[in-house]
């Protein structure tokens, strides 16, 4: 099992994102994949879990200590990927990194592995990016960079403010298909 901490998008931002996922489906045949789980902004990339329960309790713990967050969204960028286990790609809403957002890392990263023992996931740390993603997996990396160049030049660059955080639960530790939703929402 797998779980992971997001911050959701709110409708608009929700919105948004799930029309540029359309126009780049239009443009290269990307798929749908990403609509299992609502737009979010990862505080942390999946991890590897024992006990949903604990894992849940400590989640709701952890938002009451936080209040809404505004984040800046900066540009899509395409980048390879093998989550699923095979060669695709993700497109991406790059987030800019802000001290809020860098901090709700790092302090997820201290107090889960304080609470849970380790709890690394790739892409941890320093050189963290903070992103939404909008498509991911099905295609190979090169159909992301056709749809990227394709989408319109349009401004995504705005700031969105985020009053949900979300639980993601991932059955299988190799994120099949099918395997993963949103668990859990609750607002800041």
């Amino acid at each position: 099992m797998k779980a992971t901490f997001v911050l959701v998008a709110n409708n608009e931002t929700e919105n948004m994102a799930r029309k540029i996922m359309l126009e780049a489906h239009r443009k290269a045949n990307l798929g749908f994949e990403m609509t299992r789980l609502p737009n979010h902004v990862s505080l942390k990339q999946p991890f590897h879990i024992d006990d949903l329960d604990g894992v849940e309790k400590y989640f709701d713990e952890f938002v009451k200590t936080l209040k809404p967050l505004t984040v800046k969204l900066k540009h899509l960028k395409c980048f390879p990927s093998s989550v699923f286990g095979y060669d695709s790609g993700v497109m991406m809403m790059v987030a800019e990194k802000s001290n809020e957002l860098v901090e709700l890392h790092s302090r997820l990263n201290r107090e889960l592995e304080e609470r849970f023992g380790c709890c690394t996931a790739e892409f941890d740390g320093d050189e963290y990016t903070f992103h939404m993603t909008i498509a991911i997996g099905g295609k190979p990396f090169e159909a992301y960079q056709e749809a990227l160049s394709l989408l319109d030049e349009r401004e995504y660059n705005r700031e969105v403010t985020f009053n949900q955080l979300g639980l993601l639960y991932y059955d299988d530790d190799n994120i099949k298909p099918g395997t993963y939703f949103c668990y859990k929402k609750i607002e800041l």
